[in-house]
């Protein structure tokens, strides 16, 4: 199950017109927790939260169930039960469309705002309305999945991004001096795009071992490759986390 945290802060201005923010703590399973956070133009409080939970639901993995949390009984009574004016209806309707065509099970729930991520939720809310944002807020991540059989001499590569899916299948040279689980994770790092955090899951824990201390590889040709590798990424702000090994 896929869950997200969602708050939002609004502020009236001068002119009668109101400026909001909103704010998202989105965590899927194997997967770090990921924050959003955007302004916009709003008439009121609940419009700015009913724009954070259509965030969620756009942001979530397609085709799976997902939870929003809020601590805006108004917000859930209008998605979860239609409830609500004729505004935020309208609103409520958008985000129950866009679940649907996403193929998402959404479901509303209460956490109150004193909980750890509906506490930054509400923080990356108003920090997004003061137009400040977040400093370290890193939302460019892919979920990296290896799927290698040793019997066979190919693996499959996928890179899951919050609007893509991308897959290769690496042929694994059996007599390269960099062990095949290493080269298939140098082939899902080669597929990251600038300054993205790979989240890696079902790494080998050869390859993990070799990608964190290229200086363990017993050959000096697979020593070169791995440091040139890692020096590639650094260079193109790439990052890659281990989540579990295979």
């Amino acid at each position: 199950m896929n869950h997200a945290y969602v708050d939002a802060s609004w502020h009236e201005l001068p002119d009668g017109s109101g400026v909001g923010g909103w704010g998202l703590v989105l965590r899927t399973p194997g997967s770090l927790a990921q924050r959003f956070q955007g302004q916009l133009k709003a008439p009121d409080n609940n419009a700015a939260e009913l724009r954070a939970v259509l965030e969620a639901v756009r942001l979530a993995p397609a085709g799976e169930p997902l939870s929003v949390f809020t601590d805006n009984q108004a917000v859930i009574a209008a998605v979860a039960r239609g409830r609500g004016g004729q505004h935020l209806g309208e609103l409520a309707r958008e985000v129950m469309d866009e679940a649907g065509t996403r193929g998402l099970a959404l479901r509303m729930g209460y956490v109150p705002r004193t909980r750890r991520h509906m506490l930054s939720a509400h923080n990356l809310a108003n920090d997004a309305r003061r137009g400040s944002g977040t400093p370290g807020l890193n939302s460019a991540q892919a979920d990296v999945l290896i799927e290698q059989r040793p019997a066979l001499t190919e693996a499959r590569v996928s890179l899951r991004r919050s609007n893509e899916r991308v897959t290769a299948h690496v042929t694994l040279d059996p007599f390269s001096d960099v062990p095949p689980s290493a080269q298939a994770l140098l082939a899902a790092v080669e597929l990251a795009q600038p300054g993205e955090v790979l989240l890696v899951r079902r790494a080998s824990k050869v390859a993990q071992a070799l990608w964190q201390r290229p200086e363990r590889a017993l050959r000096p040709a697979a020593q070169a490759r791995l440091f040139s590798a890692r020096q590639a990424a650094e260079a193109s702000g790439v990052q890659v986390e281990f989540l579990g090994v295979g």
